[in-house]
């Protein structure tokens, strides 16, 4: 049987207070930090992460701590080199990279105690410190400090090693970030299912699941509009968690990337497994310091904190889990930039990058900016000389999916509308199209690939073990309205005329398309033409540590589409199974959950919070794979046709992305 739970309190308030800006970032944003913030502050609820009980990697990581100390005091009486340089990693040479990978893969075969000096490091970023890391004035202060202790890991192996940063604007200014360099085999490998390419192919977790991504499938990397206007901004208080208006929070800018990576990089408590975290983490840290020197106050003392804050962000607290002793407003000290490392400047413009170095390109002669090039094997498949086209999509009201035409509102005729580009700044907005427009007026360059060409890896990782014995199937409705703003190529011909600014699917009389109030939405998504579009479906561990996401497809161009999504839940044979169940497109708008009213017809719903409790109990509403869940809802017999039992169907979400999509 399957029942509704009360959303928890700090779900269900952190919700409400960021419901008001679901038209200014996409929800499923909102969505991923409220959920870590309940996770974080309940984590001693649900589960025990492993411990660094080993008295031999308790005692190396303070070794660390006592190293980074030897060293600031050297560099303050000058007993060392200069500072060290942070750079982009694709503005390394291949022998600085080759040796900082090397440095990594190391770090995960040397052992130390029970398990290995990778791993003991990731560890510091769970338990206690899924807190007092996170949403609040500590953010960026920890993980400066876990970054410096990271990188003296890596030098105890190679002291020629610097921590590199992952500048992700150098990506999203590629029409698909998916096919970045970033993502070959020399530098990251696979951004897609079970990392099995690459230098950290074969990896795993330190719970023994296995690295994996889901790139692309949500989320934004960060656009250079994002970028500026963090730094318009004079005060930490006006940047950080949970003061700064939702367009200047660096934080949200950090957490849109681990959602477009997914995977492993997905779960604040797996995050570090995957190499990424550190790279894009050094990227964050890199921000901040452009920050801190353009603020008109003593960025050392600049250390918000007031009753908003939590309590485990208090600037004199000792930081949770770095066994370095250092207090939480020790992280704002200038000492770090002043006298350990300091960032070379990343290329942003064209003659900045132009031929000088080999993984990065005038990629938008236009707008003179930089970017990544592309992998060997995309590169290779498709003529570089496409690459010097300014390409930017076109928000103009009406635009949409396969759209064309000449007409007044035609496709790619108007420039964005202020309201649009006002949205843009965490690479999003209300209007999107799935046609590419060249400001130059060159012809578009087609479509090669969409969402639709990747599946969901889950890792089946449940409270600290990965078995998929230890999961079952639910079946989740979906049912999805056409969205405001697109417009497909089917045109509606009337009295020897067409019609402008609908096609064929829009035509009626019954259904209003109208954009007022609609959800925020991510910049470069695209519905294909041919309309077919996700839907995902994510399940949270309320009693539970684990996470699962898979998707079903839908038709944007009907008015409305039915379909049907299988995830998977803690087997409640083990015991308790409360999960909070959401669901959210590609576009990164929130859907509205309602559950079966037992007792009632059986296609009635009502709404409901989206937390449900799974037990033994009949009707048995799950099934041990997909296969079994898949029976309990079609009945088929030899020359019968097929039937569906929706009263096997407890939660259901509908996708109007013009409400609210919490509370009831």
């Amino acid at each position: 049987m399957m029942t509704e739970n009360d959303m928890p309190e700090i779900l269900c308030k952190c919700l409400s207070e960021k419901a008001g800006s679901i038209t200014i970032i996409p929800a499923d944003l909102i969505l991923y930090t409220c959920v870590n913030k309940y996770l974080a502050e309940t984590w001693l609820e649900r589960y025990q992460p492993p411990r660094r009980i080993d008295p031999d990697t308790i005692n190396w990581l303070r070794s660390l701590g006592r190293k980074v100390r030897g060293q600031e005091y050297n560099i303050r009486t000058k007993r060392q080199a200069a500072r060290r340089v942070r750079r982009e990693i694709r503005t390394l040479t291949d022998a600085q990279r080759k040796r900082f990978i090397r440095a990594v893969q190391q770090l995960k075969t040397r052992r130390i105690g029970s398990t290995n000096r990778y791993d003991a490091l990731a560890s510091a970023h769970d338990g206690r410190a899924l807190g007092s890391a996170h949403s609040g004035p500590n953010f960026p202060s920890w993980h400066r400090e876990y970054l410096k202790l990271f990188e003296a890991a890596l030098q105890e192996i190679d002291d020629r090693v610097t921590l590199p940063f992952f500048d992700s604007r150098l990506d999203y200014n590629l029409y698909d970030p998916k096919e970045s360099n970033f993502w070959g085999d020399d530098f990251m490998g696979d951004h897609q299912g079970v990392v099995s390419s690459g230098p950290f192919s074969g990896w795993r977790q330190r719970n023994d699941a296995f690295l994996e991504r889901n790139g692309g499938a949500s989320g934004s990397l960060i656009s250079p509009r994002g970028i500026r206007n963090v730094l318009s901004r004079r005060k930490n208080i006006d940047i950080l968690s949970p003061w700064a208006n939702e367009r200047f929070d660096l934080e949200n800018y950090h957490n849109a990337v681990h959602v477009w990576v997914g995977g492993t990089m997905l779960g604040v408590n797996t995050a570090p497994s995957d190499p990424v975290f550190f790279l894009h983490h050094c990227f964050i840290d890199y921000v901040w310091e452009h920050f801190r020197q353009r603020q008109t106050v003593d960025p050392e003392t600049d250390y918000p904190f007031d009753q908003r804050a939590p309590p485990s962000h208090a600037p004199n607290r000792i930081m949770d889990n770095l066994e370095t002793g250092k207090r939480n407003i020790e992280g704002y000290s200038n000492d770090y930039t002043d006298q350990y490392y300091r960032y070379a400047r990343s290329p942003r413009t064209c003659r900045q990058c132009r031929n000088r170095y080999p993984y990065l390109k005038c990629g938008d002669w236009y707008r003179g900016l930089c970017s990544a090039t592309k992998r060997p094997q995309i590169a290779a498949e498709f003529p570089v000389e496409w690459e010097s086209w300014s390409l930017e999509p076109t928000f103009a009201p009406g635009n949409g999916a396969g759209a064309s035409g000449n007409g007044a509102g035609a496709l790619g005729d108007r420039e964005p509308t202020q309201r649009a580009t006002s949205k843009q700044d965490l690479g999003i907005t209300k209007k999107f199209s799935s046609t590419i427009t060249d400001k130059r007026k060159k012809p578009p360059r087609k479509r090669r690939s969409t969402d639709m060409d990747s599946s969901m890896q889950n890792s089946f990782l449940l409270d600290g073990k990965p078995d998929i014995k230890r999961w079952v199937f639910i079946p989740v409705k979906i049912v999805h309205r056409r969205p405001s703003g697109l417009l497909f190529d089917t045109k509606v011909i009337k009295n020897k005329n067409i019609v402008d600014g609908v096609d064929v699917y829009s035509y009626n009389k019954y259904m209003n398309y109208t954009e007022e109030d609609q959800q925020a939405a991510y910049a470069r998504r695209f519905t294909s033409g041919s309309g077919a579009d996700k839907v995902y479906v994510q399940v949270d561990g309320m009693s539970y540590n684990g996470k699962y996401i898979d998707y079903t497809i839908v038709d944007s161009r009907l008015p409305v589409t039915e379909s049907v999504a299988f995830v998977a839940v803690k087997n409640p044979k083990l015991n308790s199974s409360i999960s909070y169940i959401s669901a959210y497109d590609s576009h990164g708008r929130i859907c509205r959950p309602y559950c079966h009213s037992y007792g009632s017809n059986s296609n009635q719903y009502g709404k409901c919070s989206g937390v449900v409790n799974l037990t033994e109990e009949k009707p048995k509403l799950y099934g041990e794979d997909v296969g079994e869940v898949t029976q309990l809802l079609y009945k088929s017999g030899k020359g019968k046709g097929f039937s569906r039992s929706d009263e096997n169907i407890f939660l259901s979400f509908y996708c109007d992305f013009h409400e609210i999509p919490w509370g009831k």
